[in-house]
C-alpha cells in the first residue's frame, strides 16, 4: 500500500508539473507576431505546430490534450473536477498529441466516453486551424461535411440559458445549416466561388466562399430499403427522447413511396428484430411496431448495429440501396463499448454501400456527440441532432430527402492558391475533415457525404499581397467525388480571379453575409484564437444589414434570435 501511495503521489506531481507547463506553452501561443503587427492575424506555417497550440485554447482544453487529468482532481476513479478527463486512471500512457479530448460535466468521468451512462457528454475538440503561408504550402485539400448537428446543439444550451461547450462548436456545421444562393445543380454536384472583404478580420483581408450545391429534391427517386435502428435504452427515457424519436421515425416512414421496403430493430439489454421487411403498401405495420416502444434496461448499440447490418446484407445482395437510420443519444454500456470497436462494424459494412444517418436525440445530463458524429462519418452518412419536436419537423421538411436520396459519395475539395496574390490562408472550419494533399485523387479512401438537397459550404480567410492585378488568379478549386452505386469518379474545377472579389462587404450577396455572420458567431462560441477580444454584437449588426433581404427566412431569423441569445451570456475573451 506504501508502494501504491507513493506512485500516486509521484503520479499527482507529474501531473501538477505538466499542467504548469502545458498554461506556460500556451501563453506563449501567438507571440510570435506578424510583420504588420496585427495581433492574433500571424502567419503560421503548414510545418509548425498543430493550430490548437496557437488558438485560445481554454485551460481545461490545453491540459486535456496533454493527457493530464487536471491539477485540481485528487480523486482515485479518474473523476475529474473540471469537467475534463482524457485517459483512464489505469492507463500506462498518454494518448497522442492532437488526440481525442473527451469532455464530461463536473462529476467526471472516463476516457472511453460510453462507459458509464449516466451523467456524462462527451463532446470533441479538434483545435483552430492556422493561417498557413501560401508560398510554402499553396494547397488546402478536405472532405465535404453536410452535417448540421452542431447549430442544433447551439439551440438546445440557449434554451437552458446556457452557451454551448467550445469543444461542441463546429463552425462548418454552422455554416452548413443555413440555405445558400448557388443555382440548383442538375444531376450532380456544383461548384461555386466568390469572394468579399473579410467583415471581421483586418482591413485588406479577403473572405472565400467556396460553395457546392446540391440537386433540389424529386419525387421521381429509385425504391429503397430503409432499416429504423433505435436505441430504446433506460437512458433514452429522459426528456422524452424515444418519444421524438419514434415521432420522426415515423415521419420518414410517411414519406416512403411506392417500392420502397421498411424494417425495425431495437437495442436495450439486446438487440430486437421487431420487424422484418414489409412493403409500402405494409408499412403500417412498421408504425404500429414503433408506436408500442419503450425506454428499459441498458445499451447493448454493438448487437443493435450488428443485426442491423445483417439484414442488409440480403437486400443488397438483390441490389436493393439500403439506408440506416440511427436514433440514439449515443451512450453505450454493454458488449462493445468503446467507439472505435463500434465503427470497425460500421467501416467493415460501409464498403457494401450501406449508408447510415445517425440522428442525436436528447443532452440533458448524457450525450455522446463524439460517437454519433463517427458513427455517421464512417458510415458514409450524415449526423443530426434532434432536441425538440420542432426540431424535429425542421428536420423532416429540410433533410429528410437525404435518407431517401444521394447524390456523391467521398466528396472532397482541393484548393490551391497563387502565391504570387495570396500571402496567406486559413480554412475557416473543417479540422477533422483534413485530407493529405496527395490523396485527393485515390478513389479508395474515404471521403465526406454532402448529403442531398443542402448545399455545402466552406469558407477560407485570406491576405493578399499588395500590387496584385485584377486579372491575377486568385485560386483555382478542385472538387471530386463518386457516384453513388456505381463508384464513377467525377471532378469539376473552377477558379477565381483577383478582380472577382467584391469591392465592399455591401456588395456582396445577403446569403455570403449571413455566412459570414454564421461562421464569426461560431469562432466566437468556440474561443478561436483568431476571434479573441470580437463583440457578438458585430455579428448582430452585420445580420440586421440584411434583413430586408432576408427578413423573411425562418433560417435567418433563427439565426437572428439565436446571436440575441447568445450575446446574454458571452464575455469577450482577450490575449493577455
Amino acid at each position: 500500500m506504501a508502494t501504491a501511495k507513493y506512485v500516486t503521489s509521484v503520479r499527482g506531481l507529474l501531473g501538477v508539473c505538466l499542467m504548469v507547463l502545458a498554461f506556460a506553452l500556451a501563453g506563449c501561443a501567438g507571440e510570435f507576431e506578424d510583420d504588420d503587427d496585427e495581433g492574433p492575424y500571424q502567419t503560421t506555417s503548414s510545418a509548425q505546430a498543430d493550430p490548437a497550440t496557437t488558438s485560445a485554447s481554454s485551460p481545461v482544453t490545453t491540459a486535456a490534450s496533454t493527457g493530464v487529468p487536471s491539477a485540481t482532481d485528487d480523486s482515485d476513479d479518474g473523476a475529474a473536477t473540471t469537467g475534463a478527463m482524457v485517459q483512464d486512471s489505469n492507463a500506462e500512457e498518454a494518448p497522442a498529441k492532437g488526440g481525442p479530448v473527451y469532455f464530461g460535466p463536473e462529476s467526471g468521468g472516463t476516457a472511453n466516453p460510453n462507459d458509464r451512462p449516466l451523467a456524462l457528454m462527451y463532446f470533441e475538440s479538434h483545435g483552430v486551424n492556422p493561417f498557413v503561408d501560401a508560398d510554402e504550402d499553396p494547397l488546402s485539400t478536405f472532405a465535404l461535411d453536410g452535417d448540421t448537428a452542431s447549430y442544433e446543439i447551439l439551440g438546445l444550451y440557449l434554451g437552458e440559458a446556457q452557451l454551448p461547450p467550445p469543444e461542441s462548436v463546429r463552425i462548418e456545421e454552422y455554416v452548413n445549416s443555413l440555405p445558400q444562393d448557388y443555382p440548383a445543380a442538375e444531376t450532380a454536384l456544383g461548384l461555386h466561388l466568390d469572394a468579399g472583404p473579410s467583415p471581421f478580420g483586418p482591413e485588406g483581408y479577403v473572405l472565400l466562399r467556396v460553395g457546392v450545391s446540391n440537386p433540389r429534391p424529386d419525387t421521381d427517386r429509385d425504391p429503397v430499403s430503409l432499416i429504423f435502428v433505435i436505441d430504446t435504452s433506460g437512458s433514452m427515457a429522459a426528456d422524452n427522447r424515444l418519444g421524438l424519436a419514434k415521432t420522426i421515425a415515423e415521419g420518414i416512414a410517411d414519406r416512403m413511396i411506392d417500392g420502397d421496403r421498411a424494417a425495425l430493430v431495437t437495442y436495450g439489454d439486446i438487440a430486437v428484430r421487431n420487424s422484418d421487411f414489409v412493403d409500402y403498401d405494409d408499412r403500417a405495420r412498421v408504425v404500429s411496431a414503433l408506436r408500442g416502444l419503450y425506454a428499459n434496461g441498458s445499451t447493448y448499440a454493438e448487437a443493435g448495429l450488428r443485426m442491423a447490418y445483417g439484414m442488409a446484407e440480403n437486400e443488397l445482395d438483390d441490389g436493393r440501396t439500403v439506408r440506416l437510420v440511427l436514433f440514439s443519444d449515443g451512450v453505450a454500456n454493454v458488449g462493445a463499448t468503446g467507439p472505435e470497436t463500434i465503427l470497425e462494424l460500421v467501416d467493415e459494412q460501409a464498403h457494401r454501400q450501406a449508408t447510415l444517418t445517425a440522428i442525436g436525440v436528447g443532452i440533458s445530463g448524457n450525450y455522446n456527440d463524439v460517437l454519433m458524429e463517427a458513427l455517421a462519418n464512417r458510415g458514409n452518412g450524415t449526423y443530426h441532432y434532434l432536441y425538440d419536436h420542432a426540431a424535429g419537423e425542421q428536420y423532416l421538411s429540410e433533410d429528410v430527402n437525404g435518407v431517401f436520396t444521394e447524390t456523391a459519395r467521398d466528396a472532397r475539395i482541393q484548393v490551391e492558391f497563387n502565391a504570387d496574390t495570396v500571402r496567406k490562408y486559413r480554412l475557416i472550419g473543417y479540422e477533422n475533415r483534413a485530407v493529405a494533399d496527395e490523396d485527393f485523387e485515390d478513389d479508395t479512401l474515404d471521403f465526406g457525404e454532402p448529403g442531398f438537397a443542402r448545399d455545402v459550404t466552406a469558407l477560407y480567410e485570406l491576405r493578399l499581397e499588395e500590387g496584385a492585378s485584377a486579372s491575377d488568379t486568385l485560386a483555382n478549386v478542385r472538387l471530386r467525388w463518386l457516384s453513388p452505386g456505381a463508384g464513377e469518379a467525377i471532378e469539376t474545377s473552377a477558379s477565381i480571379a483577383v478582380g472577382d472579389v467584391a469591392g465592399g462587404i455591401g456588395d456582396t450577396s445577403a446569403h455570403f453575409r449571413q455566412a459570414a455572420a454564421v461562421a464569426e458567431l461560431a469562432e466566437l462560441l468556440r474561443k478561436s484564437f483568431w476571434a479573441q477580444c470580437g463583440e457578438i454584437s458585430a455579428v448582430a449588426d452585420l445580420l440586421d444589414a440584411i434583413n430586408g433581404e432576408l427578413g423573411e427566412s425562418s433560417d435567418y431569423t433563427r439565426l437572428v434570435s439565436r446571436v440575441a441569445r447568445a450575446s446574454e451570456y458571452f464575455e469577450p475573451y482577450c490575449k493577455e
